[in-house]
């Protein structure tokens, strides 16, 4: 049986882009990639290419588990998982993630 590599997904959701990869427990992203923030005026939007980009870097990947994952965003709320009115985002108010 062959042993899966453990790997986390990092994603830092600023104004201007959004940088997303996997990463391993040594701290080496082994695969990464970015969209444009900015061209995504609708949330949902943003999470469903975010997800599909990720999904892509993961089916590139042979042999890993996903166990986690951290985002970073502007006025990110750790406590109820939204991003609280962050002034340089297109997207107003509460946003949940």
């Amino acid at each position: 049986m062959t042993h899966k590599k453990q790997l986390v997904i990092g994603i830092d959701i600023g104004g201007t882009n959004t940088v997303f990869g996997l990463v391993d427990d040594s701290g080496n992203c082994l695969t990464q990639n970015s969209i444009k923030t900015s061209d995504y005026p609708k949330v949902s939007e943003f999470v469903a290419i975010v997800s599909k980009e990720i999904n892509v870097l993961i089916d590139s990947l042979n042999h890993i588990e996903v166990i986690g994952m951290g985002i970073g965003a502007p006025n990110g709320n750790y406590y109820t998982g939204t991003i609280d009115f962050a002034p340089n985002l297109k997207w107003e108010g509460l946003v949940p993630l």
